[in-house]
Formats: C-alpha cells, sequence, structure tokens
C-alpha cells in the first residue's frame, strides 16, 4: 500500500513538472514568434536612436520617442521623472507579481570616429559606445510582446527608462523625485551590453563588478614631492595582489578568454587589487596624492584608509600628513543570491543551455548605478553578449571602436520577456 501511494505521488508530480515544462516551452515560443515579427522595427527603433545620441541629462528627444512608443501600446506612462526619465505601467488581466525592468538611454562625449559608417552619429562628439540604445530598444521590445500577453499576463510590469546613467546619478535622481511612490515591485531586472557573444547571457549572484574607489591623500606643502610620491607608490603597491598583468585595456580585454576569463572556473578576476593610476599635484598649500585602484572585497576597501594612514604615521611624512578619503567610490549591482537562482532556473525552463553561462569572477570598469534600485527592491542585474567575431562587431563598452551585431536585441526580448512573463504569473 505503502509502495504504491509513493508511486501516486511520484506519478502526481512528475505530471506537475512536464505540465509547468511544457507551460513555458509553449509561452517561449510564442514569444519568440512574435519578437520575430516585431524585429526589423526594432533594429529601426535602435539605428534611430544610435544616430541621434543625447549624453546625461539632456535625452529628450530618447525620451519623448519613448513616451510615445509605450503610450501607442496603451501602457500608462510618467514621464520627467528625476530629469527625462520614462516609466510605462503595464497592468495583466490576472492577479500577480509586481515586476521592474529598467533600461537606460544616455550616450557618451567621444571624437572616435563610429565604426558602423551607415548608422553614423549625427550629433558631433556624441556616439553610443556603452550600448543603452540597444537597452532602450530591448525594453521597448519587451514591453510591446508583454502587452501582446496581457490577458495571461498576471500582476503589473513597470517599464524604467532611465536618463544619467554615464553620470552615475539617474538612478538616483529617479528615486529621489518618487520613482517608488509611483511604483511598488517586487523584483527589478536589467541588463548590460558586453563583448561576449551575440546572445549569450551571463549571471552570477552578489557582485558582478569590483568596487572602484579613489583615495585622496592630503599633506602640507614642507614634504619632499618626489620622495613623496615614491613613499606612496610603494605603499599602494603592497596592496596589490593577484596581479593582471598589462594596461587597463589589456586587462579588460581578457575578459572573454576562455582560461582566465570571468566564465572559467579557473578565471583570474576572481579575487584581486590593482592600480588604475597614482597621481600627485600641488593646489595652493597643500600637496595631493590621487590613487584610484579595483578591489574586489568589500571589506577591504573599508580597511585601506585606515591601514595606510598608519603606516603614513609611521614614516618620516608623518608630521606633513593632514587627511585620508575617497574622493570618489563607485558602487555596483549586488545581485540578491536567492532571486537570482530563481531566475536563472527560470531561463534554464526555457533558453539555450549553451547560451547562458554563470560567472565566476567581478568585472573591472564599468560600475553601474542599478545597484541604488536593488537598495530598494530584489533584483538581479545580466549581461548580455553582442560582439560577433565573424563580422568584425566588438562590444567592449566605452572602446573607440565599440559595435553591437543587433541579433543580440531579439535574443533580449526573447529571452526578458519570457522571464518576466513567468515571473509575474509565478506566485
Amino acid at each position: 500500500m505503502k509502495l504504491k501511494l509513493l508511486t501516486i505521488v511520484f506519478f502526481i508530480v512528475t505530471r506537475m513538472l512536464y505540465a509547468q515544462s511544457s507551460e513555458n516551452t509553449n509561452t517561449y515560443q510564442k514569444i519568440v514568434k512574435q519578437t520575430d515579427e516585431i524585429y526589423d522595427n526594432l533594429v529601426k527603433i535602435r539605428r534611430d536612436l544610435h544616430m541621434n545620441p543625447e549624453i546625461s541629462k539632456q535625452e529628450k528627444r530618447t525620451s519623448k520617442i519613448i513616451t510615445e512608443y509605450l503610450r501607442n501600446l496603451g501602457l500608462e506612462v510618467k514621464t520627467n521623472v528625476g530629469g527625462y526619465g520614462v516609466v510605462g505601467i503595464l497592468k495583466g488581466d490576472k492577479k500577480g507579481k509586481k515586476i521592474a525592468w529598467r533600461a537606460d538611454m544616455d550616450a557618451i562625449k567621444t571624437d572616435e570616429p563610429d565604426p558602423v559608417t551607415f548608422i553614423k552619429s549625427k550629433n558631433e562628439g556624441i556616439r553610443h559606445i556603452c550600448g543603452h540604445d540597444v537597452h532602450t530598444t530591448i525594453g521597448l521590445g519587451i514591453a510591446t510582446i508583454l502587452s501582446q500577453q496581457k490577458k495571461d499576463l498576471g500582476g503589473t510590469v513597470y517599464f524604467i527608462f532611465q536618463p544619467a546613467e554615464e553620470t552615475f546619478t539617474g538612478a538616483k535622481d529617479m528615486i529621489k523625485d518618487g520613482l517608488f511612490n509611483i511604483i511598488k515591485p517586487d523584483e527589478i531586472y536589467g541588463l548590460h551590453i558586453v563583448p561576449e557573444a551575440s546572445g549569450m547571457i551571463n549571471f552570477k549572484a552578489n557582485e558582478l563588478f569590483a568596487y572602484q574607489r579613489t583615495l585622496e591623500v592630503k599633506f602640507m606643502p614642507s614634504a619632499n614631492e618626489n620622495e613623496l610620491e615614491n613613499f606612496m607608490n610603494s605603499v599602494l603597491k603592497g596592496y596589490v595582489r593577484n596581479p593582471l598583468k598589462g594596461s587597463p585595456w589589456d586587462i579588460i580585454n581578457n575578459i572573454s578568454d576562455p582560461k582566465i576569463g570571468i566564465t572559467s572556473k579557473e578565471t583570474v578576476y576572481k579575487d584581486y587589487f590593482f592600480l588604475d593610476g597614482t597621481k600627485l599635484y600641488k593646489d595652493q598649500d597643500t600637496i595631493f596624492f590621487n590613487a584610484s585602484f579595483f578591489e574586489t572585497n568589500i571589506k577591504n576597501t573599508h580597511s585601506i584608509p585606515l591601514d595606510i594612514k598608519k603606516q603614513i604615521l609611521n614614516s618620516r611624512f608623518k608630521d606633513s600628513f593632514i587627511s585620508i578619503g575617497y574622493s570618489r567610490a563607485y558602487e555596483a549591482p549586488i545581485n540578491d543570491p536567492e532571486l537570482t537562482k530563481i531566475a536563472a532556473q527560470t531561463i534554464y525552463s526555457f533558453y539555450n543551455e549553451k547560451m547562458f553561462k554563470p560567472l565566476y569572477g567581478q568585472v573591472p570598469y564599468f560600475g553601474e548605478d542599478f545597484i541604488f534600485y536593488q537598495q530598494k527592491v530584489p533584483g538581479v542585474f545580466f549581461f548580455l553578449g553582442g560582439s560577433n567575431t565573424e563580422k568584425g562587431v566588438n562590444s567592449m563598452p566605452h572602446s573607440p571602436n565599440f559595435a553591437v551585431d543587433e541579433k543580440t536585441i531579439k535574443y533580449g526580448v526573447q529571452c526578458f520577456a519570457s522571464l518576466i512573463f513567468e515571473r509575474t504569473n509565478n506566485q
């Protein structure tokens, strides 16, 4: 009797899991088909945004395009949130969770020529070399697909189109301007283009990036500048560990290496401290020594200034010492471990496993203000590959030859529209 009961329970559970897996597959297949249908239009949108880039806090045209697009989908739209920020609200016909999706939309000042001449920037000295035009387009694509699923959609989806990410102020500005009075999400998601293969999605619990800090030490002019600079450089070199050799760009360019890159369990990007540059200069009656560095352990960022201060006070420069502290500190996304696990399991149920890989280290450079949303709501920030080696397309953010294989727009919309659909309907 007991064996018979266990068999029945096993049969029921198996059928439930099969039904859930089948439902996930069917939903994903429908979304894939719908994305194919709107793909050409999404490419047109992306190219228009690329040719008309706007820097932080000047995203007026981009904001207008987003607003009109979302309203045409039938979404409730809030504008001018924290500057040119736009929030689209899509309410499903069923009960469910409230999920937020964030996309940034500002460009960067640069005089480097665009490698893709047919979509060359019309705004001199400004280019989308961080992929925010692609991020915006993917956000609009997800909104399109989910609006088509409204009858089957549970809960509410909030689409946050954020200005001024490059200045690290946009998220804080939107929050300060009452973003979380407008929306009440249970979870929040976002992504960034990276130099992996087009369509490759990477994820990781906890820290994605190293902590960026700029240390500022002040001395009185009585100190000998050459000797002081040599001393401080010597002190800082003592913190370097697991050195990633080469220039800063050499370091970041190895990030996709299959043996030592960030997707390898043997990655060299797991535990490190390296200097990004030091500078000594004099301003009126004060000598300043600045040092920028990257550190993977948050605890070390707290202890380093205190430890350096002790070393200075035990040196011949103690009488010249004035103060020490951070003049700049960029925070980075910290993915909620449990939500990362749930989201990964959900994506695994429908996405190509070979194109969905975990990360084993932390990325140097390119901090992200997505962290300010995560301080309010559990969230996960993903990486989406945009490179295509056969076409010579390299999507390394902020690099002069930055370009994106536009097919990744399709992958981003398909995957994350499916994820959000599943999360809103999962109670």
